[in-house]
Parts: structure tokens; C-alpha cells; sequence
């Protein structure tokens, strides 16, 4: 019989990326998401959206895109998801989201993921944060950009 040896265990935190760990140019891609019926309809009804485009099928179906689509705001929340992923928990604060243009209708079924460019730095003040200035790309499974704005985090360094 083999013995086993005992080991003490130990705790590793998951370190989250500060200000400082981010440089100019560099593009963060992040996880996919498939969107299902349930994001859909989940996503109306909390917001109260009633458009037949987004919540009635057999209207959306004579429409322009033959089935509904998913709100662009549905899909910019899902970006604020996967920005999360990559920004992690030394964001303390957003500080704006600017230029959204929604260039492609999602649909059920398409997977997204986001390509974040970080654009600017700039530290702040106080020296122990810093703004953090990213260009944001919504892409589909077809690789077909369907989401794109701009957005500031305040982070600490």
C-alpha cells in the first residue's frame, strides 16, 4: 500500500488585472455567448420593450429580417459582461459609454463575443487610479461586427 502524504492546502486568490497591466494597442477577446430565446425574452420583459419585432414571431416573420431580433440594448448588456471578464475587479467605477452603433441584427442562436481595444490611459490625480479609455466590438459567429461604441473606466492602478 502506497502512502499518501498529507499536504497543506492553500488559498490562491484570483488576482484581477490593475490599470497598469493594460497597454495602448492591445485587443482583449473575450469569451462567446450564444443568445437563446430565454436572454430574449427575460431581457422585454424587464425593460418593458413590447416591439412585435422583438416579442411577437409571427409578426417579426413578415418583417424585414423574417424572424425577431434581439434589442441592440440586450446586446450591449451582454458587452458589459464580457468587458467585465477582461477589466475585472479593480474597475471601480464606468465612467461613460459613447458612439453606439448597432450595424448588424442579432438574432436568436448567433454567438457574440467582444474585441476590446484599449485606446487611452491616463492616471489620475491621486496616483493610485486611472482611466482607462477602450473601443468595444460586438462580433457574431459570421465574424460580421454588430455592435461597436466606446467606453471609460476609472480603475485602480
Amino acid at each position: 500500500m502506497t502512502e499518501v502524504k498529507s499536504f497543506e492546502k492553500r488559498r490562491i486568490d484570483a488576482q484581477a488585472a490593475s490599470f497598469d497591466a493594460f497597454n495602448i494597442g492591445d485587443v482583449h477577446v473575450t469569451y462567446g455567448r450564444t443568445v437563446t430565446q430565454t436572454h430574449l425574452v427575460n431581457f422585454t420583459a424587464m425593460a418593458g420593450m413590447q416591439l412585435p419585432l422583438f416579442i411577437n414571431h409571427n409578426l417579426a416573420q413578415d418583417g424585414p429580417y423574417g424572424e425577431p431580433i434581439v434589442p441592440g440594448f440586450l446586446t450591449a448588456s451582454l458587452s458589459g459582461g464580457m468587458m467585465e471578464s477582461v477589466l475585472g475587479t479593480n474597475t471601480l467605477a464606468g465612467l461613460g459609454m459613447d458612439g453606439f452603433r448597432f450595424k448588424t441584427p442579432v438574432k436568436m442562436g448567433d454567438t457574440l463575443h467582444a474585441e476590446i481595444e484599449i485606446v487611452s490611459k491616463k492616471v489620475t490625480q491621486d496616483e493610485k487610479r486611472g482611466v482607462l479609455g477602450v473601443h468595444v466590438d460586438v462580433v457574431n459567429h459570421r465574424s460580421e461586427v454588430v455592435l461597436e461604441y466606446t467606453a471609460k473606466v476609472l480603475m485602480n492602478r
